[in-house]
């Protein structure tokens, strides 16, 4: 089973927080470095991340947090004093799952993973993805035009440049390319994508196809593979085959 890992070198936190989630199965792995969740992320797939606020301060968790945020697939939970309350949107900015403050509730702590494993679940990635060993998986990086989608970090590269696509922007630049050359509708990419049928909200398409195109433009020429077709959607051009690293 993939751990969950905590950042913080409370020693009464950590004795809580494992004591709530070894009686569901779930191990914990604690750690009191930034530096080592780092290394922990980069080698290992861990199920999601506990961030101790008090462990640092606020500038230097943001800038680590989003660096992290586009290599962990899983949920992000930031445990925070409650003065701290007031600096959590800058926290959400950055596509944090949660923000909880003191006192921690540790049954709703277990709650809300347990949801949150629920949607990741229910709307992951990896669905979509050819079915292949978890090993296979791990090392799996394939190329489309000048760009490398590698699924061990779950992010795109260009010549080694890290593009920082979200988990979102991740999951809509692959759900474009499994169906390139096909004009998707915009509700088709949220059923698809977001998983549900939201009526009214095709904004969010445009929106994150914006970001996207930005974000492949930076180093790459990838974002002209993506057409919009006025008044339906968009489709990923087909002339660039996919070719696999690993």
């Amino acid at each position: 089973m993939q751990p969950l890992v905590l950042l913080s070198n409370r020693l009464p936190l950590f004795i809580e927080i494992n004591s709530h989630f070894n009686r569901q199965g779930w191990f914990i792995r604690n750690v009191t470095d930034p530096k080592q969740v780092e290394e922990v992320v980069e080698e290992e797939n861990i199920a999601g991340l506990l961030w101790d606020f008090s462990t640092m301060d606020i500038k230097r968790s943001l800038k680590i947090l989003k660096t992290l945020r586009n290599k962990i697939s899983g949920p992000i939970i930031v445990l925070a004093p409650a003065k701290e309350k007031k600096n959590r949107s800058l926290f959400y900015n950055i596509n944090i799952d949660s923000f909880l403050t003191n006192p921690i509730d540790y049954t709703e702590l277990v709650a809300k993973i347990k949801q949150l494993f629920w949607v990741y679940g229910k709307f992951s990635i990896r669905k979509d993805l050819p079915k292949v060993s978890k090993k296979e998986f791990k090392n799996r990086r394939v190329k489309y035009n000048d760009v490398v989608i590698d699924f061990k970090h779950y992010r795109v590269t260009h010549n080694g440049y890290d593009l920082g696509l979200t988990p979102k922007e991740f999951s809509l630049f692959w759900y474009l390319i499994q169906h390139r050359g096909k004009v998707m509708s915009r509700e088709q990419l949220l059923e698809g994508v977001w998983g549900y049928d939201a009526t009214g909200s095709s904004r969010t398409v445009d929106i994150h196809i914006s970001h996207l195109r930005d974000k492949l433009a930076v180093r790459s020429k990838s974002q002209d593979c993506i057409k919009t077709v006025r008044g339906f959607g968009y489709v990923l051009d087909n002339k660039y085959p996919l070719v696999s690293e690993a």
